[in-house]
């Protein structure tokens, strides 16, 4: 007969799930409103236009910088 062993922790609650399975942002932990069968991590609209602009600022300081510095010409 199994234990009933309470767990917890993203060991047994991973972000990630089967396809047609995965509702929840993996940042945020927002339900999508249709089951996602693309490609793990899903991330909602808002997480991901934060993201994305994020690297995008990144990118472009680290670019600005490395001229300055007279990396690239």
């Amino acid at each position: 007969m199994p234990k009933n062993i309470p767990r917890t922790g993203k060991r047994d609650r991973p972000k990630t799930s089967v396809k047609g399975k995965r509702y929840l942002c993996a940042k945020c932990r927002k339900r999508s409103p249709k089951p996602v069968k693309h490609s793990a991590p899903w991330y909602c609209l808002r997480c991901l236009t934060a993201m994305t602009e994020y690297e995008t600022l990144r990118s472009n300081v680290t670019a600005a910088a490395r001229n300055a510095a007279g990396g690239l010409k």
